[in-house]
């Protein structure tokens, strides 16, 4: 735990001395001590529709460092339960440029029809971005090391896409959710759960009440402290729950606010029923450490929140 807190102070250190807006930070994918090149959203697109025609992804995109000779998109879909996956769906050498893509261009790159999407279907995109100089940079965390050829290779550091502030094009995602009602599972809940084989110990002190609050029209978020038996004085994580179509787990990419060779990061497991006509208790699943960093491997776990009348 002393590097965990080590280098959360640093963290914390570095962040006072830049006095950096995290809108403007231009600290892209960085490869051999240069520029990487990544491309951004002027502004970004949703990440939930609530029907199967109004989906499409539109939006201007701006070339960060000003270094990118071309960029493609690519798609990996959830379609009922089975994963499809399609590549160069897009692609441009030109910037700034517009993207719009609708459900039939999706429908058409991963060679089904568009009355095979439903509600609860899944879209994951990803971004390559080339450089001037022909390295080409993908939109997942660095994978360097000794025994990988990255001599025209580059990555995407993790925060650039986990934080909505970069408004990163190199790895985003959208889903057809089902909304349910505004005055479901909101209120005061008390949390309750074995933490007991977390990556770290306790994830969370629990039981716990929290305060779930409506984030979007098939989430809800509550702020909860992670790792709070270490008192390392970092302030409290947005644990967002997702509600797809009948089914509930924790949000994919939550930022614990921790961090050790890279995120510490919890993201969604085996989704669990919930109950739209009883709101009183929900119990979901999720993954602590699921980028298995400082080299510890994921684990599962399981909360309860029952409702405080």
């Amino acid at each position: 735990m002393k590097n965990l807190k080590y280098i959360y102070s640093l963290l914390v250190a570095m962040i006072i001395v830049s006095c950096t807006d995290q809108s403007t930070f231009r600290n892209p994918a960085i490869h051999e001590l240069e520029n990487g090149a990544m491309v951004r959203f002027e502004s970004l697109p949703p990440t939930s529709y609530d029907t199967v025609e109004g989906f499409g992804i539109a939006g201007k995109l701006e070339d960060v460092n000003g270094n990118t000779s071309s960029y493609s998109l690519h798609l990996q879909a959830t379609i009922g339960g089975v994963q499809i996956s399609a590549e160069d769906i897009w692609s441009t050498n030109s910037f700034p440029t517009d993207l719009n893509l609708t459900v039939e261009d999706f429908a058409a790159a991963l060679d089904i029809d568009v009355t095979d999407i439903s509600m609860g279907d899944f879209f994951q995109f990803y971004g390559t971005a080339t450089r001037n100089d022909g390295t080409v940079f993908y939109g997942t965390k660095p994978d360097y090391g000794n025994d990988k050829d990255n001599s025209s290779l580059g990555f995407t550091e993790g925060n650039l896409n986990s934080n909505a502030s970069y408004k990163s094009a190199m790895s985003f995602n959208a889903i057809l959710a089902c909304p349910i009602p505004s005055n479901l599972y909101v209120g005061d809940y008390k949390v309750s759960g074995d933490m007991s084989t977390g990556t770290y110990g306790e994830p969370f002190s629990l039981p716990k009440t929290v305060t779930l609050e409506e984030s979007s029209v098939y989430q809800r978020t509550f702020q909860i402290n992670y790792l709070e038996v270490y008192g390392l004085g970092q302030p409290d994580m947005d644990f967002t729950i997702d509600f797809i179509c009948g089914n509930a787990t924790a949000k994919d990419n939550l930022s614990t606010n921790l961090l050790c060779n890279t995120d510490l990061v919890i993201s969604g497991a085996t989704p669990l029923s919930y109950d739209e006509s009883d709101d009183s208790t929900l119990t979901i699943n999720f993954t602590d450490n699921v980028l298995g960093d400082c080299g510890q491997s994921p684990v599962v776990l399981t909360i309860t929140l029952t409702k405080i009348n």
